[in-house]
C-alpha cells in the first residue's frame, strides 16, 4: 500500500474574485464568452472563462432593469428606472444614444437577429419596437382592452 499523502500546511490564494453581480438582468454574449450584468448601480461585463471584469459602466445612479446585446455583441442596450433606453459601444465603453418612449420603467428588450430594431417591454404595459439607429419609435403595441 502507499504511503498517505501529507497535507498542505500553507496556501496561498491563486485568484480573488470582485462582486460583479447583484441580481436584476443579465445578458449571455452569443458565443457565451462573456456576460453582462448588474452590479449595484453599473453593468459589468463579465469574462466567462474565468470570471474577471473586464470593464463596468457606471449607470449614474439609475437602477437598471433591462439589458440586450446586439447580434454581433458590439452593442450593449440598457434601460433603467428613468425610463432611458441607452446604447453603448463595448468596445469603448461609450453611450453612442439614448431616448425615451414609455411612461413607466423598461422590464424587457431583445434585439432583432439583423441588430437595427430593438423591441422593449414596459411597466405601462407597452411595447415599442425602435430603430437602433435613429432611436425612433417604429411600431407601437399597447394593451388589448
Amino acid at each position: 500500500m502507499a504511503a498517505p499523502l501529507p497535507f498542505k500546511k500553507n496556501y496561498r490564494c491563486s485568484q480573488a474574485l470582485q462582486q460583479f453581480y447583484s441580481g436584476g438582468p443579465f445578458a449571455v454574449s452569443s458565443d457565451g464568452s462573456f456576460i453582462a450584468c448588474t452590479c449595484s448601480d453599473s453593468i459589468k461585463i463579465v469574462d466567462s472563462s474565468n470570471a474577471s471584469i473586464r470593464s463596468t459602466i457606471d449607470c449614474e445612479s439609475d437602477t437598471v432593469t433591462a439589458l440586450c446585446l446586439s447580434p454581433d455583441d458590439k452593442l450593449l442596450f440598457s434601460a433603467g428606472h428613468s425610463r432611458q433606453i441607452k446604447v453603448w459601444e463595448l468596445s469603448t465603453l461609450k453611450c453612442l444614444r439614448s431616448w425615451k418612449g414609455h411612461d413607466g420603467p423598461v422590464m424587457s428588450m431583445g434585439c432583432h437577429v439583423s441588430g437595427g430594431l430593438l423591441a422593449t417591454g414596459g411597466a405601462d404595459r407597452k411595447v415599442l419596437v425602435w430603430d437602433v439607429d435613429g432611436g425612433f419609435c417604429t411600431h407601437y403595441f399597447k394593451e388589448s382592452s
